[in-house]
C-alpha cells in the first residue's frame, strides 16, 4: 500500500483557483488520426497543454489509467455513482517533486467546453497528489505516484469527456501528464453487432460495426444535428471513427447500418512477450543482459504474418500490466528495462513508416516508437524503455499520405481477429452548455 511521507506533511496546502484554458485541442474529422498529432514526441519541452494522452516530462513513464479493481477496462465512470478511477505513474528524476492536478471538460472531440469549472466540479479547484512511495529493489530508481479520483477533495457533476492534468510544484505551466477518461449518464441504450464486412471486396479482410441506439428520455428535434457517435477499435486513437450520422430514425431509435462507413481492418491478434522476471527468459524472449545503464530484454525476430493463414491466440488486445514474478509489490519493486524490438524483412517496406503500437504508445503512433530500418541486416529495430510486466504490442505500418496505421504490410488483415470496440453516444445538449456521453457499449468481433 502506497503511503503518505512524512516529507510533505507539514507542506500540504490546497490552492484554490480557477481552471484556465490554455489552448485548444486539435481538430477531429471522419477517422480521428490521433488528433493530427500522431507523430508527436512522448513529452513537450515547450510544455504546450493537449487535450490528449501526453506525457511532457521526459523523466515521466509508466502512465496508467483505469477503473478501480479493473486495470483492463477503459476509464469509464457512471455519473453519481461509486466507482473511483485510478492514475498512476513514476517520476524517474532524482528530484521529489510536489505533484498537483486538476480537471478539465472537454467537448465531444477533445476541445476545452464553455463550462466554467463550478459547472462541472465540486470541492476544490485543484488537489496535491498525497499518495506517493518511492521503489526498492531496483537498479534504476523512481517515485510511484498514486491518485484516486472522485475523491472527497474534489468530485464531478456532469457527464463527458475530462483529462486530468498533472503539475509540478503549483505551477499548471509546469505539466506534468495529460490524461482522458469519461464520465456517462446512462440515458440510452446501445445494442452492437460486429461482423464481416458486408462490403463483398472486403468481406475476409474488415469487420463491421451495426448499431442500433435508443434515446430513451432524451428528446432532440434534430439527432443529425445533435448526437455524435464515436467507434473505437481496441481504444486506439488512429482510427476511430467519428461523423457518421444515422440512416434510420424511426421515434427514438436510430440506426447505424452502412456498407463500408463502419468497417475497420481486421488486423491480425497482438503479439506479446513477458518480462515480469529478469531472472530468466520466457516466450518471446531471446536474451537478458545486465548492462552499465541497466537491464536490456532483446525479444526474439518478429517476423511478419502478412501471407500466412490466421491462427487464434489468447491477448489482452493491446494492454499491458504491471507485474512482477520475483517480487511483492510490482509497483514499486519492478525495474525499468530496455526492450529490444525486431523486425525482419526482405527488403524495405517503402517511404512510409513502421510503429510499434498498443496501451504501451497511449493508442497512438508516437515517434519515440517508430522503428527505425536498419539496411545492414535487413531488419525495423526499436529499443523502447518500459516497466517489468506482461505486455501485447502489434506492428503497424503507416503510408506516406495516410492519417492511421495499417497492419496490412505487417500482420495482414483478417475479419476473423477478436477485437474489442467501444461505442461511445453524445448528445450535443443545448440547455446544458457541452457534449453529454449518454451510452457506451462494449462490442467483440467473437463474443456477440
Amino acid at each position: 500500500m502506497i503511503r503518505s511521507p512524512k516529507l510533505f506533511a507539514a507542506t500540504i496546502f490546497f490552492i484554490l483557483f480557477s481552471t484556465s484554458i490554455l489552448s485548444s485541442c486539435s481538430a477531429s474529422g471522419s477517422v480521428i488520426s490521433a488528433e493530427k498529432k500522431e507523430n508527436q514526441p512522448e513529452y513537450f519541452n515547450d510544455k504546450e497543454l493537449q487535450y490528449a494522452d501526453k506525457i511532457y516530462d521526459e523523466h515521466i513513464k509508466t502512465v496508467i489509467l483505469h477503473i478501480k479493481g479493473s486495470e483492463l477496462d477503459a476509464p469509464i465512470i457512471p455519473l453519481n455513482g461509486d466507482e473511483k478511477i485510478i492514475l498512476r505513474f513514476d517520476d524517474l528524476s532524482e528530484d521529489i517533486r510536489e505533484m498537483h492536478y486538476s480537471f478539465v471538460h472537454c467537448t465531444w472531440d477533445w476541445k476545452p467546453s464553455d463550462l466554467q469549472l463550478m459547472d462541472f466540479q465540486e470541492g476544490y479547484n485543484s488537489d496535491i497528489i498525497v499518495n506517493y512511495d518511492f521503489s526498492f529493489n531496483t537498479v534504476n530508481n523512481y517515485t510511484n505516484y498514486l491518485l484516486e479520483f472522485p475523491n472527497n477533495r474534489i468530485n464531478l457533476i456532469r457527464s463527458g469527456n475530462y483529462i486530468v492534468k498533472v503539475y509540478a510544484n503549483g505551477n499548471e505551466e509546469d505539466l506534468i501528464l495529460t490524461s482522458r477518461f469519461m464520465v456517462v449518464e446512462p440515458k440510452s441504450t446501445i445494442n452492437a453487432l460486429v461482423q464481416p464486412s458486408n462490403v463483398v471486396s472486403d468481406r475476409e479482410y474488415k469487420q463491421e460495426v451495426d448499431i442500433e441506439v435508443n434515446l430513451g428520455n432524451i428528446r432532440t428535434m434534430n439527432p443529425y444535428r445533435d448526437i455524435e457517435l464515436v467507434v473505437m477499435q481496441n481504444l486506439r486513437r488512429d482510427n476511430m471513427i467519428t461523423g457518421v450520422k444515422p440512416n434510420f430514425i424511426k421515434n427514438e431509435q436510430l440506426t447505424y447500418n452502412y456498407q463500408g462507413e463502419l468497417d475497420f481492418e481486421g488486423g491480425y491478434e497482438f503479439r506479446f512477450f513477458d518480462a515480469k522476471s529478469i531472472r530468466y527468459r520466457s516466450e518471446e524472449v531471446e536474451e537478458i543482459r545486465l548492462e552499465d545503464d541497466g537491464y536490456h530484454i532483446y525479444l526474439a525476430p518478429d517476423w511478419g504474418n502478412a501471407f500466412k493463414q490466421y491462427t487464434f491466440e489468447n491477448d489482452i488486445n493491446g494492454k499491458f500490466l504491471v507485474k512482477n514474478d520475483d517480487m511483492i509489490d510490482p509497483h514499486l519493486e519492478s525495474d525499468y528495462v530496455t526492450v529490444h524490438f525486431s523486425f525482419p524483412v526482405d527488403a524495405m517496406l517503402g517511404n512510409g513508416e513502421l510503429f510499434v503500437m498498443g496501451q504501451l504508445s497511449n493508442w497512438q503512433l508516437q515517434k519515440t516508437h517508430r522503428m527505425t530500418f536498419n539496411p545492414d541486416n535487413l531488419n525495423y529495430e526499436l529499443a523502447l524503455e518500459l516497466k517489468q510486466g506482461y505486455y501485447n504490442y502489434t506492428y503497424l505500418y503507416k503510408y506516406p499520405k495516410a492519417d492511421y496505421g495499417s497492419g496490412e504490410r505487417t500482420d495482414g488483415n483478417h475479419s476473423e481477429t477478436e477485437n474489442d470496440y467501444l461505442i461511445l453516444v453524445y448528445f450535443k445538449d443545448q440547455s446544458y452548455f457541452s457534449d453529454r456521453l449518454i451510452g457506451v457499449e462494449r462490442a467483440n468481433s467473437l463474443r456477440q
